[in-house]
């Protein structure tokens, strides 16, 4: 049912849900919270129907109609990929701002303010055709024409300078930077980096924008985000640009949101990480002196110690609920010693598995700083009262045990009972079952209280675990397996469970077979060349190691861990 009606309030709040005071020309909730405000429109607004629709073509003129909400302009292309993506990506499941990233969230009120024709609204149509053209197994050369137009645009953009600090460009070239990686996953093959050191070498212009009335706070944050992702993926030092902008705003984050604090501390993670490769501790093998051994064991368990404090300021209902077997969940669902645990949102688990893959890395780091010292002169060793023990030994040990129990009890919740191939039309599957936490949420004070929502809320949030799901866990997983398989294996495997590494790689294998993604041979390690399907003799940890070293190449620009 569409209601023609006086707005009640900016573009922004309703995304958000929350009241508007309908202050002019930005209402006071968006200037409080530094947030883009949309502005006032006249909404149409659609009641979810959209569990009674059962063939494909319905489920996308479905998102095509809840488009209008957003006063989405008329689309030029015949299809309905913009619709479908900036509903099942964009809008689903970010009614909470605190676990914003920067770009999703204010995707839609800044691409509804461009041209039909502006680089950001091709950008976004070359996404949203390549991401449709998955959905629906196609092999359409409309993405890669649009991702051609796109950049072409771009191009003439910035050649204007006064470009070069503005929302609109920056969320383009992080769009063609997401096409390129989703590209590059299905190829198995390494993403380009140019879009995002484009984004990157942007950062110096964003303090001239309006700041604090606009996005361009968050935008600057998912760029940090990214960088400091990738360098950890990496091994190596944040840019020179980024490091250096860093350095010169004491407080970069935005306010009141976690996932930005917990990027603050990716910072020195990633320099911790960087400084252990290249004084070649790893493994072992110890090249510096006992004073540089003694300062690098002083900064992880500071690290740490702020990781963990981290966790502790987080909304009480951003904690996991956990769930077992005995808690009436559906036996087709896979589950890790018979445990689950469901959060309120993919990217609010996919933060936490963010946080659990720091604290393995540093973790890591502490075991094998302590094995060098073993062989060291325990008197050089003193420094700030520390001394390494067995003790100690076996509680890192421990710790990253329960930190990959973690991540492996998040797996339901991200996959239910998945176990084929991702369709449009699994969107209104009854058959499918995914353990969901939709009636737990905030009580307006930051704790945990139970909601009964509308039929339409569940089963909004049920497609919003369906569209990302497999995407968020694919990136935790395939990292836990490349530490596996990298100089660290034998580190982490010996401190598995029996059983515990076959079980991840199977989830992971899961996750290809859902998102379409070919186990390829001859390829995932040299980056080029032609692809070849795996034989029916290929072993699960042949197609595994593959399949994880050529993701982590095409993702090594994205979001996550």
């Amino acid at each position: 049912m569409v209601n023609y009606g006086r707005s009640k309030g900016c573009v922004t709040c309703k995304e958000r849900r929350v009241k508007c005071d309908e202050a002019r020309p930005e209402c006071r909730a968006c200037q409080r919270l530094r947030l883009y405000c949309g502005g006032y429109k006249t909404q149409y607004e659609f009641r979810d129907q959209t569990y009674k629709f059962r063939s494909q073509s319905a489920m996308v003129r479905r998102a095509t109609q809840e488009s209008r909400a957003y006063n989405l302009r008329p689309l030029s292309e015949p299809d309905t990929a913009v619709p479908f993506y900036l509903h099942y990506y964009a809008r689903m499941g970010r009614g909470d701002m605190s676990s914003a990233r920067g770009f999703y969230e204010v995707l839609i009120p800044i691409y509804c303010s461009q041209r039909q024709d502006s680089a950001l609204s091709l950008a976004v149509s070359a996404v949203a055709s390549q991401v449709l053209s998955i959905w629906r197994l196609d092999n359409s050369p409309r993405p890669q024409q649009a991702y051609a137009r796109a950049v072409k645009c771009l191009r003439r953009t910035l050649q204007d300078p006064h470009e070069w600090g503005n929302a609109a460009t920056m969320l383009a070239i992080l769009s063609l930077q997401l096409f390129e990686s989703i590209v590059a996953i299905y190829g198995l093959r390494p993403s380009s980096q140019i879009h995002h050191n484009g984004a990157v070498s942007l950062l110096p212009f964003t303090d001239a924008g309006d700041d604090n009335n606009s996005a361009t706070a968050y935008i600057r944050q998912f760029i940090l985000h990214t960088e400091i992702c990738s360098a950890i993926r990496q091994g190596r030092p944040l840019q020179t640009i980024a490091s250096s902008w860093i350095k010169s705003h004491a407080q970069f984050t935005v306010p009141n949101n976690p996932s930005a604090a917990l990027d603050a501390i990716g910072v020195s993670v990633a320099r911790i990480q960087a400084r252990h490769l290249k004084l070649g501790l790893q493994s072992g093998r110890v090249t510096c002196s006992p004073e540089e051994l003694s300062k690098c064991i002083a900064q992880t368990r500071q690290v740490d110690q702020e990781l963990l404090a981290w966790a502790q300021c987080v909304p009480d209902y951003w904690h996991p609920l956990q769930l077992t077997s005995e808690c009436n969940i559906d036996p087709s669902i896979p589950l890790y010693q018979s445990t689950c645990e469901v959060y309120p949102s993919c990217q609010i688990a996919t933060i936490w598995n963010l946080w659990r893959i720091q604290r393995i890395l540093i973790t890591m780091i502490k075991l094998n700083l302590l094995d060098a010292t073993l062989g060291a002169r325990l008197s050089d060793l003193q420094c700030d009262g520390m001394s390494w023990n067995l003790q100690e030994l076996a509680e890192l040990q421990h710790s990253l045990q329960e930190l990959v129990d973690g991540v492996c009890y998040s797996v339901p919740f991200y996959l239910g009972n998945l176990n084929k191939p991702l369709s449009i039309a699994n969107f209104a599957d009854p058959t499918i079952v995914l353990p969901s936490v939709h009636f737990l949420g905030p009580n307006g004070h930051g704790k945990t209280q139970i909601h009964h929502p509308p039929q339409a809320a569940v089963d909004e949030h049920r497609r919003h675990i369906l569209a990302r799901g497999p995407w968020h866990i694919m990136v935790p997983l395939s990292r836990l397996l490349a530490l596996c398989f990298e100089e660290w294996g034998p580190l982490i495997r010996t401190s598995l469970r029996q059983g515990q590494y076959e079980w991840i790689r199977d989830q992971f294998l899961r996750v290809t077979i859902l998102l379409h993604i070919n186990p390829v041979v001859g390829s995932a390690h040299d980056g080029g060349g032609s692809l070849s399907k795996v034989s029916d003799t290929t072993s699960p940890d042949t197609m595994a190691e593959n399949l994880t070293t050529g993701v982590r190449k095409g993702a090594i620009f994205m979001s996550g861990p």
